[in-house]
């Protein structure tokens, strides 16, 4: 079925995307004056969340957007939350920038180019983004042309979507995405994606600790998913993947595989396989 799994095809504000770059092709421009590359056939990053289906590059330093299936429980794509993933930021590589496609799609409008949305992974504070911004409008005399595109694209992406700015980005990337996040999930995970209710919206959950170069003691990992939760068992699949101990040992890799098959994860395994 290949990476977009249980959902075999595009959501459909992605195939409207698709044919408004083709058409704008046609004039010499492209989605890609805005960063925005869209790809059907991504190869995800190790590092890339497995139940994150990708739809778009910036075509820099393998930085790439996708949507948050939270293991396959989201029911619509167009209702996804957008992640960014900036591989080479090491420790703060993942974050949800948008509630769904379509505001996603507002944002780089108003960003004017999806490449300056990564540098959100690594800020948290107002100050942070007001300076960020700031540096954004001083337009160098070389870039005149770029920005002209750019806008001309933008205006494009208006007329089709009606796409809106987003008049605090702080505000909407930092409170209403993250409060939203926050009000869905019941355990967090040390991507900061966390976990959403599966099987036990009211049992009590506990997390498994994993950090980086620890050593897994495998008896104990498996006495824990003899009693855990499945959703306890879910942050431990994402916890392990960001600390990156998967790819330590083959052993523990194909163990994690197995567990991840029992829980009805054969999509984020095919992924994981890729690797």
């Amino acid at each position: 079925m290949g990476y977009l799994g249980k959902y075999l095809k595009m959501p459909p504000t992605i195939e409207k995307l698709n044919k408004l770059e083709k058409d704008i092709e046609n004039e010499g421009y492209s989605l890609g004056d805005l960063s925005l590359f869209l790809e059907f056939d991504f190869s995800p990053y190790e590092n890339t969340p497995y139940d994150v289906i990708t739809f778009a590059s910036t075509g820099c330093d393998g930085i790439h957007f996708g949507f948050l299936t939270d293991f396959g429980t989201v029911s619509d794509l167009e209702d996804a939350f957008v992640v960014c993933i900036s591989p080479m930021d090491f420790d703060s590589h993942i974050k949800i920038v948008a509630r769904n496609i379509r505001e996603f799609i507002n944002l780089v409008c108003t960003m004017n180019d999806a490449l300056t949305i990564s540098n959100f992974n690594i800020m948290e504070e107002e100050e942070q983004y007001i300076r960020f911004l700031q540096e954004q409008i001083q337009v160098k005399p070389e870039d005149k042309e770029f920005e002209e595109e750019a806008k001309y694209v933008v205006e494009k992406i208006i007329a089709a979507f009606g796409s809106e700015p987003i008049e605090d980005v702080y505000h909407y990337v930092e409170i209403k995405v993250r409060e939203q996040r926050a009000q869905q999930t019941i355990l967090p995970t040390l991507d900061g994606l966390g976990i959403i209710p599966v099987d036990n919206v009211t049992s009590s959950h506990i997390t498994y600790k994993l950090e980086k170069d620890m050593t897994i003691n495998m008896e104990e990992v498996k006495g824990f998913f003899n009693s855990a939760t499945t959703e306890s068992k879910l942050a431990f699949i994402r916890d392990v993947q960001f600390t990156y101990l998967i790819a330590d040992e083959i052993a523990f890799k194909e163990w994690v595989i197995s567990e991840m098959i029992k829980l009805g994860l054969q999509d984020e395994v095919d992924r994981l396989y890729v690797f």
